[in-house]
């Protein structure tokens, strides 16, 4: 069956597909969500997308095992990856995203849906040849670990954060990110001392850089600038406006300053520039959840 799909479908309609998992996806989304539909649910999303990716990123580097297309002369992928490819990123973070939708939406049509969503997404990247099937399996399996634990331990969090002050709160977040930062850190060290075989290079037929602190220190900064922005909200969300209009307007207003942040956000290994890397991703994360709402209740829409 799987042979017959990838015969009829072709690389443009399976790359189409492979959409279907991307991070930045998730983000435009989640940010979507929170400002128009639901912020609880918006913020719910932001941190498993946070964690997630942290948690891929960091594995990454810790294992540093190559995508199938560096490895096995003539397989085409449908895309260039520089990335290491285990585990499969479009694999773990989909079961999360779409998971926790279906949770939020207390429908069963919609476990289905979410369901054939990783399926199709997973097996695109392996006809796609950007990851083995391993690679896709092994996210498969870290996304659903990661999709129960968020469950089971939303209530104890959400307890402690409303039983906490607005400074504990702040410190929590920043020491959960900085945890994060530097347990992926650890894995860059790691994945530096190994080489990049000239033979993935031809293979690929593009540059390949693996090794990068970016992501590892962007991601829960990220985190972070959207936990300070609920702390420092502290449950006062602006109002929802009743104008479907100018409720329509809160993503064209907020959607290009984090656009335009993200794309700036420095990605460079040097110290320097990695310390600026959080701090674009600090103003990031806290234009998302506290800057652009608090603009939105300016120009009462």
């Amino acid at each position: 069956m799987s042979d017959f799909l990838t015969e009829l479908l072709s690389p443009t309609v399976i790359a189409a597909l492979s959409h279907l998992g991307e991070i930045q996806l998730f983000l435009v989304s989640t940010v979507c969500i929170y400002w128009v539909i639901c912020p609880r649910l918006g913020t719910r999303l932001w941190f498993a997308l946070c964690l997630s990716s942290s948690v891929q990123q960091t594995l990454k580097m810790a294992i540093f095992q190559p995508r199938p297309y560096w490895v096995e002369p003539g397989l085409v992928a449908i895309e260039k990856s520089t990335s290491y490819g285990m585990p499969s990123g479009h694999a773990q973070t989909p079961p999360i995203f779409y998971g926790l939708l279906a949770k939020s939406s207390r429908r069963y049509w919609a476990y289905g849906l979410a369901a054939l969503i990783v399926v199709i997404t997973g097996w695109t990247r392996i006809v796609g040849n950007v990851h083995t099937s391993a690679q896709v399996y092994t996210g498969w399996m870290i996304g659903i670990i990661l999709l129960i634990a968020i469950i089971s331990l939303e209530k104890p969090a959400m307890k402690w954060w409303q039983n906490s002050t607005t400074k504990f709160r702040i410190l929590g977040s920043f020491f959960f990110s900085l945890f994060l930062m530097l347990i992926g850190l650890i894995a860059v060290q790691i994945a530096a001392g190994q080489p990049v075989l000239d033979e993935w290079l031809r293979n690929a037929g593009h540059p390949i850089k693996p090794v990068k602190a970016d992501n590892i220190i962007l991601v829960p900064a990220l985190l972070f600038g959207w936990l300070l922005g609920l702390a420092l909200l502290d449950g006062k969300h602006p109002p929802k406006t009743v104008n479907k209009l100018k409720l329509a307007l809160r993503p064209l207003i907020g959607l290009p300053p984090i656009l335009l942040l993200l794309d700036i956000a420095p990605g460079k290994g040097l110290d320097l520039v990695l310390i600026l890397t959080f701090i674009v991703g600090v103003v990031a994360g806290l234009w998302c959840s506290y800057g652009a709402p608090l603009l939105f209740k300016i120009f009462k829409i």
